[in-house]
């Protein structure tokens, strides 16, 4: 090798970790990282998020400002987001698909508009029912379901919303039919739970546990892949008589469309710093979640299953998505 191209591959060695650390320092710079939630404070997604962003800073080495922008169904802080500066300033805080809008649109259509940075979380459903039903086991709901169709109601935090989803999923996958009543938020559809206004919901881990050893609720099932250590007598679903489906709700994190590589690459290394820390894996077990951390494509490949999915609960009627 002639000395000069020596020389050459020498600098490039020594320039490329003194390149990736400059690109760090330049976004770390650029001023506060802006996480947007899109749902009001208090919401599930809303806590998540101020847990990621309390860590995210020290992670990152910039000062994080969480801010709400909650309206149209996650749309307003999705567009805002999309339509917000490309340089990794602003980064939305969402469930796996940020806007149930989406749904009724193209796969890749999201693609056009938010760029994926990581995956953060996940969490299985339970299926609960109201203590006076007669039900046991998840068997014996869909039999009972199976003999009335429509004389059950499920609840949701609101239509169209990864709970409503997820139990057409699995009304899809059990052959029943109940009725669907739509709440506005967690909080109220539970509330009716233990009253008896309705008798089923799929609900995360955090909205069901409080309830747990009331006696008012009974939970059938989960709809994790596997049983969970903190409810070994609970059965999954796939046990139950339906193999093969798994159900979860998950959060990811996104940008604008057109955002360099390098600043999405950063913020990426950035929030699987955090999420490898002891503090967010408190706070999110605390809340039911189980941190995934991962690339980008990892995100967007799921963003994509996701969304032909649903797709086809959407053209069956079975789930109906204003735009």
């Amino acid at each position: 090798m002639h000395r000069r191209t020596l020389i050459k591959h020498m600098a490039a060695l020594t320039l490329a970790p003194l390149a990736a650390t400059a690109a760090r320092i330049a976004i770390a710079r650029e001023g506060p990282l802006r996480v947007i939630v899109p749902f009001p404070p208090g919401g599930g997604t809303d806590v998540l998020g101020r847990v990621i962003a309390a860590t995210l800073g020290d992670s990152l080495e910039r000062s994080v400002i969480v801010e709400n922008k909650p309206g149209a169904s996650g749309m307003l802080g999705a567009d805002y987001t999309a339509n917000g500066a490309k340089d990794g300033s602003i980064l939305l805080f969402a469930g796996l698909v940020p806007s149930v809008r989406y749904y009724a649109r193209p796969a890749e259509e999201v693609l056009k508009q938010l760029a994926p940075v990581c995956p953060i979380a996940r969490s299985p459903y339970m299926v609960a029912v109201n203590g006076d039903l007669p039900a046991k086991t998840l068997g014996e709901l869909v039999a009972q379901a199976r003999g009335a169709p429509k004389s059950l109601t499920f609840g949701s935090p609101g239509n169209a919303t990864p709970q409503h989803l997820a139990t057409e999923l699995l009304q899809a996958a059990c052959g029943i039919d109940m009725l669907h009543v739509p709440y506005r938020g967690t909080g109220p559809m539970m509330t009716d739970l233990l009253g008896g206004q309705i008798q089923v919901v799929v609900a995360t881990v955090a909205a069901v546990e409080p309830y747990l050893k009331s006696g008012r609720l009974r939970v059938l099932a989960v709809t994790s892949q596997e049983r969970l250590a903190r409810y070994p007598d609970i059965p999954t679903v796939a046990e139950s008589g339906f193999p093969g489906f798994v159900a979860q709700i998950q959060f990811g994190t996104y940008c604008a469309a057109g955002t360099p590589e390098s600043a999405i690459a950063a913020l990426n290394q950035g929030i699987n710093r955090a999420l490898q820390t002891d503090a967010v894996h408190a706070k999110l077990a605390e809340q039911g979640f189980q941190p995934t951390g991962g690339t980008p494509a990892q995100l967007r490949d799921a963003l994509l299953a996701e969304i032909r999915d649903v797709a086809g609960l959407v053209q069956a009627g079975k789930v109906r998505v204003d735009l």
